[in-house]
């Protein structure tokens, strides 16, 4: 590749308001030479080059252009990166593999760039979830596990450095290494001394009433979270309620049944609550949560084509900061819990079309 350095000469010197002039007279050469120069017709000595790199205080890479090529390569992979997850991605082993290749040979490039760690880890996680001919995950996940770790010290962004932290969390969660979470735990502050809590006390701060509803929210979420990823626990008082009454909670919330995302959170705690009344032998109820279940994972579906929206229920429409992990729901989430019900349960819903994908 031919390298166009008199055309760099040309647009620093034009950049800094000097003439050809200027530059000949600051390097002892001729006028004539610095021409030749800017028209690619000759190149300067390269004993000149870090005098030239001076004049205009640039260094030799951005001299000779590397730095913005690199800038530009480094761009373009974050923004595809960026997009190889976005609303309505549904994990196919294929594509993933496709997206890890391309994320491997970008970090070979740029072994320390955060976005390009976080996107590699996530996809890893992921892959462990989708390939369920995999008998044993564990070295993925703990590559997993290290990418995030990587990303979150890299990144300077404080809003994905708690994303990453969670995700992180996450998989340390999935390989069962209790004693690395136990540590992040001591270092973390507790949940009375969270951002989200913290704010609320800003009483006649402007964005008040925003701080109140993201606090709502994130409570709201963290509360679902635990219930549906602790089921064992909660269920040995084999009362769906302790589930349906938090359902009942974010109806309340999303006065105008919009739940957007938060469909999510719906949808696994009705299952799990039809996991109770399976065990309690209440069939009939154990159905219909899982009807209502269903159709909260098709709401999900139909939003997750976009990104996340702000709530439009009165009491919560300002927040803007919003949980960003949610579990993604699809037939395959439904196909997983229906081993889990009595015949009674199952033969009622097979013999409905509405579930035919799930059978």
């Amino acid at each position: 590749m031919r390298i166009m350095l008199g055309t760099k000469i040309k647009e620093l010197r034009k950049r800094d308001g000097r003439t050809q002039d200027d530059l000949a007279t600051a390097l002892g050469i001729t006028n004539q030479a610095v021409s030749r120069w800017e028209a690619n017709k000759a190149y300067p000595d390269m004993e000149m080059i870090p005098a030239i790199a001076n004049y205009f205080h640039v260094s030799i890479d951005e001299l000779f252009g590397y730095n913005n090529d690199r800038e530009s390569t480094l761009s373009r992979y974050i923004e595809k990166a960026n997009r190889l997850l976005e609303p309505g991605f549904k994990p196919d082993k294929k594509q993933l593999k496709n997206h890890e290749q391309f994320l491997r040979e970008a970090l070979s490039e740029f072994p320390n760039e955060w976005h390009l760690q976080e996107r590699l880890a996530t996809i890893l996680w992921i892959t462990t979830s989708v390939d369920k001919r995999k008998k044993d995950d564990t070295a993925t996940l703990k590559e997993a596990a290290e990418l995030f770790e990587q990303a979150y010290q890299n990144s300077d962004d404080a809003h994905m450095k708690e994303r990453i932290h969670s995700s992180l969390i996450g998989v340390l969660g999935t390989l069962r290494d209790y004693q690395k979470i136990k540590e992040i735990a001591g270092q973390s502050s507790s949940l009375s001394s969270c951002r989200e809590l913290v704010r609320t006390v800003l009483l006649h701060d402007s964005n008040y009433d925003r701080y109140v509803s993201e606090a709502f929210l994130a409570l709201l979420h963290q509360l679902a979270d635990v219930l549906n990823m602790n089921f064992e626990h909660f269920a040995t008082t084999n009362n769906p309620e302790i589930y349906l009454s938090l359902v009942m909670l974010y109806k309340s919330a999303f006065g105008d049944g919009n739940y957007g995302w938060f469909n999510s959170d719906i949808c696994l705690l009705y299952l799990n609550a039809a996991r109770i009344c399976n065990r309690n032998k209440d069939y009939e109820q154990a159905i219909s949560c899982f009807e209502k279940a269903h159709d909260h994972g098709d709401c999900f579906t139909e939003a997750a084509k976009e990104p996340i929206k702000r709530p439009t229920s009165a009491g919560i429409s300002n927040a803007t900061e919003l949980p960003s992990r949610f579990v993604y729901i699809n037939e395959e989430t439904f196909k997983q819990y229906i081993g889990l019900f009595a015949e009674e349960v199952v033969s009622k819903l097979r013999s409905d079309s509405k579930f035919a994908a799930i059978f």
